[in-house]
């Protein structure tokens, strides 16, 4: 990941979990290598960082990676430079800031269930090199806008199946915060979407089954168009809906029916301004609830029945409505219905009742869930599932608000085990810092990440730390290359690729690491001069004394051939006589000329020896 904004860095990274492969590419160069290497699916860039150049950076980047799914993320201003693109479908979605961990997961999902459909097309488009890239004709500022990007290797064949983070209640229903769909679809458009809500309003799938009833359709609209006039609309429309079934029952006395519809809008909507007028009226309703009359008996065999009293079921009302629910023990709601239900009490309106207080409990769990308070949100999950086992209720939302907790309970264990994991990176990351890689033995960075990776091998910071100390071990095994320390270099290079097998920049140092020793092995071979091209030579001066002694013998010089083909390091390896000829011998050579030796395509230089010898006519 490269951005400068932190808290859309920290909250990707939270959205992404741990079945999706987050990359941090801390340069161009590292970005670039990603998308050739393969790793990345999805590509999000911050509008904050690209500014000017963001439709020359996408149309580019399409050019080039045609299955890569595009997106960007900015403030609602900063939209328009991308309008065009995205109506072509070039950048698939827009993702607006800030952004919550709600709607992030959804979007990442959408992405997600995009990237999948491109990678069923199976189509391989020739990738362009790094260079190509990396240094645009016409200056094209990839690499800044490549710098300015987020990338998500996503694993394809897992996806998100619901969002982790339950929208907020507000104050209108028509901005109640949607929720990601909780089953793995291709992405619609908005206009498909309108279309299944309203075929779903007009078939009555209000509210249910999941995924496919008005409520969800308009709510995903929202998800991907905020303000969308349509889908608002649409959600309101199915609130009134809800409440005129309420309503509806209320007005035919079917107090169990009512209490069933008052339920599922209070799933809907916790904040519908309705709720509590028609609790009311549910409960007057059953407060004059009457058993069925029976056939008059004749007078002399009628008796005076005693009025029929509920004062467990007036009790329980009390207590509910004081907010006193299961507790205290002796004195709650939950209390005074068992009584009422052991005396037989009002049925009907002990039913009710029992459901309210089951709604209530529900309610509490999702408040407590919202704030990510794992143990409340049990503790009154598990009394909502008790009250309705023990009253047969099949409250509606129970599946549900098991389901949030489960994912609030997977999320806590998640985040604690992230604590842990950055708790013991913390020295690995100190390490890397200050430039302990590799040594010293059992207290460098490599050796202590690979120890955290042994007990979190899945950990999602691990696996951006040991991106990061390979791109810096690259770049250290790129220094000691051009300092011609190729063992260095090569060992240096093999604990990157321990970290992040396949990259495609390793293999190209390697290479280059593999031509430099060969190079540097046939340089150290030392050629016979004599065999090779020369274009001039110079004949020795016979020296004086030498010739007036009548003194004959040979020098042999060992001296390289330079990449222009002068001679160079002249060193006398052995003569005869010793120190007669050798300057001579020097001065002769230093005048000669050969063809450059020519190695892989290059003039390289290289070692030879020549035996100059001294004889008189």
């Amino acid at each position: 990941m490269i951005s400068a904004d932190d808290a859309l860095l920290t909250t990707l990274q939270q959205s992404a979990g741990p079945e999706h492969v987050l990359w941090h590419a801390p340069s161009a160069e590292a970005a670039v290598e990603l998308l050739l290497g393969g790793h990345c699916g999805i590509l999000i860039a911050d509008m904050q960082v690209v500014r000017s150049d963001s439709a020359a950076l996408f149309e580019r980047l399409q050019t080039q990676f045609p299955e890569l799914v595009m997106l960007a993320t900015g403030r609602r201003d900063e939209e328009g430079a991308v309008a065009g693109l995205i109506s072509k479908g070039s950048v698939y979605r827009f993702l607006h800031k800030p952004v919550s961990p709600a709607r992030a997961n959804l979007f990442l999902a959408t992405a997600t269930r995009r990237c999948h459909e491109l990678s069923q097309t199976g189509s391989s488009p020739a990738l362009a090199s790094v260079k190509q890239l990396a240094e645009p004709a016409n200056r094209i500022p990839v690499i800044g806008g490549i710098a300015a990007a987020v990338l998500l290797a996503v694993a394809l064949t897992v996806y998100f199946t619901r969002s982790d983070e339950p929208a907020a209640p507000s104050a209108s229903p028509v901005a109640t915060a949607p929720t990601a769909p909780t089953s793995a679809q291709p992405a619609r458009s908005t206009t498909e979407l309108l279309e299944n809500a309203r075929q779903a309003f007009d078939a009555g799938r209000l509210s249910a089954p999941p995924n496919d009833n008005a409520l969800d359709l308009y709510r995903s609209v929202l998800a991907i168009e905020a303000d969308n006039a349509t889908a608002q609309t649409g959600v309101q429309d199915v609130l009134d809906a809800l409440e005129l079934q309420v309503m509806q029952a209320l007005q035919a006395r079917n107090a169990p029916n009512a209490a069933r519809a008052l339920s599922v809008l209070q799933s809907a909507d916790p904040t519908h301004p309705e709720i509590a007028p028609l609790r009311e009226q549910l409960l007057a309703l059953s407060r004059s609830a009457r058993p069925e009359p029976v056939v008059a008996k004749p007078a002399e065999q009628r008796k005076a029945s005693p009025t029929r009293t509920t004062p467990n079921t007036d009790l329980a009302r009390t207590r509910l409505a004081a907010g006193r629910l299961i507790e205290p023990a002796d004195d709650s709601a939950l209390f005074h219905l068992r009584a009422a239900r052991d005396a037989k009490e009002d049925e009907s309106a002990n039913r009710i009742l029992a459901t309210d207080l089951g709604a209530r409990l529900l309610a509490q769990a999702r408040a407590s869930i919202a704030i990510s308070d794992a143990a409340q949100a049990r503790q009154a999950y598990a009394a909502a599932v008790a009250i309705d086992r023990e009253f047969e209720l099949a409250l509606p939302d129970l599946v549900e608000v098991g389901g949030e907790l489960d994912d609030l309970s997977a999320a806590s264990a998640q985040a604690a085990s992230s604590r842990a994991v950055v708790e013991l990176l913390a020295p690995v990351i100190r390490l890397r810092e200050t430039g302990q890689l590799i040594r010293p033995v059992g207290n460098n960075a490599f050796d202590s990440l690979q120890q955290v990776a042994s007990q979190y091998p899945n950990a999602a910071e691990v696996r951006a730390e040991q991106q990061r100390l390979a791109f810096t071990l690259i770049d250290n095994a790129r220094t000691a290359f051009a300092a011609r320390e190729l063992e260095q270099a090569e060992l240096l290079l093999g604990r990157a690729e321990e970290l992040v097998p396949r990259m495609s920049s390793t293999r190209s140092l390697r290479d280059q690491i593999a031509a430099a020793k060969e190079e540097r092995a046939a340089a150290s071979r030392v050629l016979q001069a004599a065999d090779l091209p020369r274009k001039r030579e110079a004949a020795p001066i016979y020296p004086p004394d030498a010739q007036r002694k009548g003194t004959e013998g040979w020098v042999d010089i060992e001296f390289t051939i330079g990449m222009d083909g002068t001679t160079q390091e002249l060193v006398v390896r052995e003569a005869q006589p010793a120190g007669v000829f050798d300057k001579a011998a020097i001065d002769a050579l230093r005048k000669w000329r050969f063809e450059p030796v020519i190695r892989n395509g290059a003039a390289v230089n290289q070692r030879a020896v020549l035996r100059m010898r001294f004889a008189l006519d």
